[in-house]
């Protein structure tokens, strides 16, 4: 009788065991990612628990659907005394933008119109999860480095840690930029009047850095550009004499959530 070789067994499973048990090793990174996301997630709803947000006055209201933004996306918190303007949550649908009564005060409902627009833009456009992902992607690059390379590993995601830094700048900085781009679309001067009448009192800081040269390199590493900058590319961008709002993400029917 002749004997067959053996059928190699597949080696799916194995590969798929390993990669199970590699995972099981670094449950707490994958804990520590679930829990990142899912606390940006849950931002718009922990802000309205502890905040009460009150709703945008009538005025401002329609200044703000004008702009392209649902107004009930929009919550006010009662900080009389500071200039605040964040979006919170992770897409459009679920998060929400969330404006001071200092912000009230210090612009017009156009200003303010304007200002929620580049915010609502983080959301509309992907930028939180791009920005909460790049240092995600990294760790779980680290962790690989380390199974694979043992101490050399590790010591090679500490030095890459410095480019990781540099380049969540960059990635920072330029959804600023494209949220800029965003609101000075859909708002026209009216956006770049707020930045102006905002940088004339205080609240975004000086147009340029100034300083020693330890504070400029401080100033180079701020999530946020210089006003200069953005005021500079604002100028720069092309006028076709129209108003007009193109896409820039969900539709406002899918950031009301009615999707």
């Amino acid at each position: 009788m002749v004997s067959l070789p053996p059928v190699p067994s597949p080696a799916f499973p194995s590969v798929l065991s390993t990669a199970l048990a590699w995972a099981g090793d670094w449950w707490e990174l994958w804990a520590l990612i679930a829990a990142g996301f899912l606390g940006v997630r849950l931002a718009p709803a922990l802000v309205a628990r502890t905040e009460r947000p009150a709703a945008l006055p009538d005025d401002v209201a329609r200044a703000v659907e004008r702009a392209g933004v649902p107004a009930d996306r929009v919550g006010v918190l009662r900080r009389d005394g500071r200039v605040v303007a964040y979006a919170a949550g992770l897409t459009a649908v679920h998060g929400r933008v969330f404006v001071s009564t200092g912000l009230l005060r210090e612009l017009d409902p156009a200003g303010v119109a304007a200002v929620v627009r580049h915010e609502h833009a983080h959301l509309a456009r992907g930028h939180v999860p791009l920005r909460v992902g790049i240092p995600c992607a990294y760790a779980v690059a680290w962790a690989v480095d380390a199974t694979l390379f043992g101490r050399a590993g590790l010591v090679a995601g500490a030095v890459l840690a410095v480019p990781l830094a540099y380049l969540s700048v960059r990635v920072a900085r330029w959804s600023e930029y494209d949220a800029d781009a965003v609101a000075a679309r859909g708002t026209g001067e009216d956006y770049r009047d707020a930045l102006a009448r905002l940088a004339a009192g205080g609240h975004l800081g000086r147009t340029v850095p100034t300083g020693g040269r330890l504070r400029r390199l401080l100033a180079s590493l701020s999530m946020h550009p210089p006003l200069g900058a953005r005021l500079g590319r604002l100028d720069e961008r092309p006028d076709d004499g129209t108003n007009a709002r193109p896409s820039d993400g969900p539709s406002t029917r899918a950031a009301r959530g009615d999707d």
